[in-house]
């Protein structure tokens, strides 16, 4: 067994976008989830999804604000588990590109 630690990074757009898929063979443990607002002066707001490819959707997060200038972790303090070809998918509700994300997972094979 192995077990490797992976990072992600995304500028999120209003547009569903996917910043993290579980390799096939492996399971992953989403440690962090951060999102964070670069806009000085406007709020925006995040939605997250796990997109499970055995047994549906689950929504973790739904248009929650991320004020200006501020961070909001998405995975809290639970671990979120990913089975192999399961993905996260980020979406805010502004074009601007004003949110960024960073997601730390541990894959084991």
């Amino acid at each position: 067994m192995a077990n490797t630690f992976k990072n992600g990074y995304l500028d999120i757009t209003s547009s569903a976008q996917t910043i993290y898929t579980a390799p096939a063979g492996t399971t992953s443990i989403g440690i962090t989830l951060r999102v964070t607002n670069i806009d000085g002066t406007n709020s925006d707001s995040i939605t997250c999804d796990i997109i499970d490819s055995s047994s549906g959707n689950a929504r973790i997060a739904y248009t929650m604000t991320v004020p200006a200038d501020s961070s909001l972790e998405l995975f809290g303090t639970s671990k979120i588990v990913l089975e192999a070809g399961d993905y996260v998918q980020l979406q805010g509700v502004n074009a601007s590109g004003d949110l960024e994300a960073f997601i730390s997972v541990l894959e084991i094979t």
